[in-house]
């Protein structure tokens, strides 16, 4: 009941503002209305929201001379539902909302606008125009002798310059915004202040002073009660200890700020930085493999909408872990190495074109790294050259002389690295070429001609040799290309089906009608059942097949988590022979065996117990046979399944069709259907 209210109460309100639109009142007060309901559908329905938004700015737009006030409110709120929704459309009104405050002399609203255009930036990591806006503000402020939002635009400002890595810039911003606060009688803000210049303190490697900003944040942020911001505290305070090499205090520290996010409910964020930040520790203490499974956590816990930065940084992440784990857990095991650095490689690709979004310079300059240091390793010298240049440059940006020197040493060794390769190749091919020119110099010593031939020949197998070699190498290198590619579309399409899942699901839940209902369980099922064998294929070494006993296992296993009746039924499978089908074969077979198995736990055990077996069979020349018996009722005398009319009973039917098969039934102690099919091999021969 109490999870109704929130939309009772959404609803009561909606219903109120129709009613007075309902009525006969001013266009003003119908504007505010519009407004209101463009308001209250911003996040929930973009097209209502702007919807109603339009139709407050066409009457504002005829009352424009007398109130031209409410168009600039009006573009404020469409500029407020583009953004809630994500869409880079709300600079635009935002910058139109402005416009016309501008022309007012209403620099209350004027400057309102722009902080909040200023947010919208800052949001979208375009943090250079974020600073140009929150410099803005603050300068009207400090022109006009005004307060709007003043506090904030120093804090923001400050935190902006942090991420850009000019920690000078930060560090006087921020403490003017501290002087300006002292100044003020609300000094509970100089909470935020303190929290961002211990960070800024931090960078400088100021550990001890940035340590005791931070703790006179938490302190400020415990009395008013505000946990969201204790728990932010104790994060930055653990990361800080880092730094210092508390390993223990500090993950002391991260797990009291993670456990206070968890209490209060807060979104995803805090549970994939926590992660990151524990791959940290465990890293400086040596715990590689504990690091890399603390970062891959980390990954599977960012939360959709996160900003670019933050995404990219732990991706970024990642890939410097599995590098460091190959190079050392698996130094001694190349197969382990390369699998590791092409696991990588997506994250580092997605990494960087998410560091490209974003203007924060750490975060460009550790993906760029990254991927010079991956390439390196996966012998493409050529990127590993570029990036690594990029990363230097990125470096000399940020004014880090350390990571300068690093990444200027790194790309003369990559450089190195691969002259020495070509020279090792040149002195093998040579010393190969003398061997044999020597060994037939020996058997044929006194025929000049011969030997002339001979060399000649030989240079020729040689070259051949060389380009046979290198064929084979890009053909090994395309297979690779393509066997991951394969994985990655397989292991989409899975998720994608899981979305769709998901969707039914939610769907679902506002159905009450029964038979609604488990339509849409049928539905789901149908989907989870095409998502598994997805699943299985990028799961397995073998791309272009899948045990489908073993598929035939889980699928049964996941359906009777679904169906309560199913818990004292023994389910079982019997292959002959090892049952491996590719996807056109086992997607159709298991729409059919999904079905087979629904209906068996649907209706077969009316008192709760029985057998439910399934064997596959191998006919021979490319024939094969499904069987799926359970102990149960039966189907009635009657019971024809040529004529059957449940959509699942005529999915059979087609998909045996389909499989160049047939679908048959027969009642011994039980119902029992019997599938027969062709693989597809067979299948395309005809």
């Amino acid at each position: 009941m109490l999870t109704l209210l929130p939309h009772f109460l959404f609803s009561q309100e909606v219903d109120s503002l129709k009613a007075i639109l309902d009525s006969d009142v001013h266009d003003t007060l119908k504007i505010q209305t519009y407004l209101e309901l463009g308001k209250a559908f911003e996040r929930n329905d973009l097209d209502s929201s702007l919807s109603y938004l339009d139709e407050a700015l066409q009457i504002s737009e005829r009352f424009s001379s007398e109130f031209p006030q409410f168009k600039g409110f009006v573009l404020r709120a469409k500029a407020a539902a583009y953004l809630a929704n994500g869409s880079k459309e709300c600079f635009e009104f935002y910058l139109e909302a402005m416009a016309v405050f501008e022309s007012l002399v209403w620099n209350e609203e004027l400057t309102l606008t722009q902080y909040e255009l200023a947010k919208a930036y800052d949001r979208a990591s375009q943090f250079h125009n974020a600073i140009e806006h929150y410099e803005a503000v603050i300068n009207r402020n400090k022109k006009d002798g005004t307060e709007f939002k003043m506090a904030a635009a120093y804090n923001n400002a400050g935190l902006v310059y942090y991420y850009l890595r000019e920690l000078e810039k930060a560090s006087g911003i921020l403490l003017d915004g501290i002087r300006y606060v002292k100044t003020t009688p609300d000094t509970v803000n100089l909470r935020a202040f303190y929290m961002n210049y211990g960070l800024v303190l931090k960078e400088q490697n100021r550990y001890e002073l940035a340590k005791q900003y931070m703790k006179n944040a938490l302190l400020i942020n415990e009395a008013i009660g505000i946990r969201g911001q204790v728990a932010l505290a104790y994060t930055n305070i653990g990361q800080l200890l880092i730094k210092q090499d508390s390993l223990d205090r500090a993950f002391e520290s991260l797990t009291k700020g993670w456990e206070i996010s968890k209490e209060i409910n807060t979104s995803g964020w805090p549970t994939a930085d926590y992660y990151k930040n524990v791959s940290t520790i465990e890293f400086y203490r040596g715990n590689y493999q504990k690091s890399h499974d603390y970062i891959e956590k980390s990954v599977a816990n960012v939360p959709e909408g996160t900003a670019p930065q933050s995404k990219g940084d732990v991706y970024g992440s990642l890939v410097e872990k599995k590098l460091v784990l190959a190079d050392s857990v698996f130094v001694d095991n190349p197969a382990k190495q390369r699998q590791l650095w092409n696991e990588a490689l997506p994250y580092a690709i997605e990494g960087w074109e998410l560091a490209k979004q974003s203007e924060a310079g750490n975060v460009r300059y550790r993906l760029a790294l990254g991927q010079a240091n991956l390439y390196a390793k996966l012998k493409d010298y050529k990127k590993a050259f570029e990036f690594g240049k990029l990363a230097l440059e990125i470096s000399q940006d940020i004014n880090d002389q350390a990571k300068t020197d690093a990444i200027a040493r790194m790309s003369a060794e990559f450089e190195t690295e691969r002259i020495e390769a070509q020279n090792n190749l040149l002195q093998e091919t040579q010393k190969r070429q003398t061997a044999q020119l020597k060994q037939q110099r020996y058997l044929i010593a006194g025929a000049l001609v011969v030997l002339l031939l001979i060399v000649a020949i030989m240079l020729i197998i040689q070259r051949n040799r060389l380009k046979l070699k290198k064929a084979n190498a890009q053909v090994e290198k395309s297979l690779e290309q393509k066997e991951l590619l394969l994985k990655e579309i397989h292991h989409r399409v899975k998720n994608n089906l899981q979305v769709v899942s998901s969707l039914l699901d939610l769907q679902s839940r506002g159905i009450e009608d029964e038979k609604a209902l488990s339509t849409f369980m049928e539905g789901q099922n149908r989907v989870k059942a095409m998502a598994l064998i997805h699943q299985k294929l990028y799961q397995n070494e073998d791309l272009a097949t899948i045990d489908f006993a073993e598929y035939a296992e889980q699928l049964m296993a996941e359906l009777a988590s679904i169906y309560a009746g199913s818990v004292n039924v023994k389910a079982s499978v019997n292959s002959t022979q090892k049952a491996n089908f590719d996807i056109d074969t086992a997607i159709p077979l298991g729409l059919i065996l999904n079905e087979l198995i629904s209906n068996a736990y649907k209706y077969a055990f009316q008192e709760g117990e029985g057998v439910l077996s399934i064997s596959i069979e191998d006919l021979g020349n490319g024939k094969h046979q499904l069987t799926v018996s359970d102990s149960g009722v039966g189907l009635p005398q009657d019971f024809d399944l040529t004529k059957a009319k449940s959509l699942g009973l005529r999915l059979v039917r087609r998909l045996s069709k389909q499989l160049y098969g047939s679908a048959e039934y027969y009642y011994e102690q039980g119902s029992k259907f019997i599938i027969t099919f062709t693989d597809t091999l067979e299948r395309k021969a005809v």
